[in-house]
């Protein structure tokens, strides 16, 4: 463990000033803890050391690729780039030390909004470009509030997310919970977790959630695809046009708390949490990670990922709370 590291946990509380309260730490830009009427709706962990090595990436911010990298490279205007190879054959989520794992800068703070900067240098990681990142996160009127902006020297790639566990009930359980994801298609994986084909309707499968459903009765189910993940870590798919969109809502029937979370991203990563490991148990909660397609630039067809000089990225991720 880094001393520095060790020396830089500290927590920012913000609160909406009603019902919502975040716990925000600037390391990892993590999203330590999230309370809508004083109940506890993220995996969350006492002791503030933990997140040093945070090892399922608990509320973290991801990047610079959050997902996978087939292989560990890509190629950018006829340049082969080569990342670590952290996920089996794949990089994952911007490698050993991607933006989980960093020390961000609390650029300006206030009750209910911090905003925190990151540099990252070129060659970090393997990724081209110095690429500066400001991620203000902004409580208000029951809505925890994401919003990214980078901006690079050099053609980059860039896709952010944060990792947050939703269980709204406090259970040891997320398949009693009710979800609904607002999308008709998704990527089906190989057995390295990388996207074998354009999106497939989800239709009369069990990944189909167009229409409320308990996450049990998909997980219940037989699919080939269940079996190469042990559960949903799939990429669910929205239109590429950098809109607000309602992506997907969760709630609890025990808390009657519901989550909806929306998104300007082109993708969301369904991931029913198949090999968390203690402190939790494995599919206590799940993931609802707005960001780009897996393996985006590799693949012909997907979703722009790379961010060149004189652009801006801008995304933003809301998790509204009811």
């Amino acid at each position: 463990m880094i001393a520095k590291e060790r020396n830089s946990l500290q927590s920012i509380q913000l609160s909406d000033g009603e019902n919502l309260i975040a716990e925000i730490i600037p390391f990892g830009a993590i999203v330590k803890s999230i309370k809508f009427k004083k109940q506890e709706v993220t995996l969350s962990v006492d002791d503030l050391q933990y997140y040093v090595e945070n090892p399922f990436y608990l509320g973290a911010t991801i990047g610079r690729y959050a997902n996978r990298i087939e292989g560990g490279c890509f190629n950018l205007s006829g340049t082969q780039y080569k990342l670590a190879k952290n996920n089996g054959p794949n990089s994952l989520h911007g490698g050993i030390k991607g933006f989980n794992k960093v020390l961000w800068e609390v650029s300006k703070q206030s009750a209910n909004e911090v905003e925190l900067y990151y540099c990252s240098a070129d060659g970090e990681e393997g990724f081209p470009g110095q690429l500066q990142v400001w991620q203000t996160i902004t409580a208000n009127n029951g809505q925890l509030v994401l919003s990214f902006k980078a901006v690079s020297n050099k053609e980059t790639l860039v896709n952010f997310t944060n990792h947050c566990y939703f269980n709204l009930e406090g259970s040891d359980t997320i398949e009693n919970h009710l979800l609904q994801v607002n999308a008709t298609h998704f990527l089906p994986i190989d057995e390295n977790n990388i996207p074998i084909s354009e999106p497939i309707p989800v239709a009369k499968s069990c990944f189909d959630f167009t229409q409320s459903k308990l996450v049990g009765s998909a997980l219940e189910q037989s699919h080939p695809q269940l079996d190469i993940a042990s559960g949903i870590d799939h990429c669910y798919v929205y239109e590429d046009d950098n809109s607000l969109k309602l992506m997907a809502s969760l709630t609890s029937t025990l808390t009657n708390i519901n989550l909806t979370l929306f998104s300007t991203q082109p993708g969301m990563q369904l991931y029913t949490a198949n090999f968390v490991d203690l402190p939790f148990k494995a599919r206590q909660a799940l993931c609802l990670e707005a960001q780009n397609w897996p393996d985006a630039p590799n693949k012909k067809g997907f979703p722009k990922a790379n961010l060149l000089p004189g652009e801006t990225y801008e995304q933003v991720i809301i998790y509204a709370f009811s």
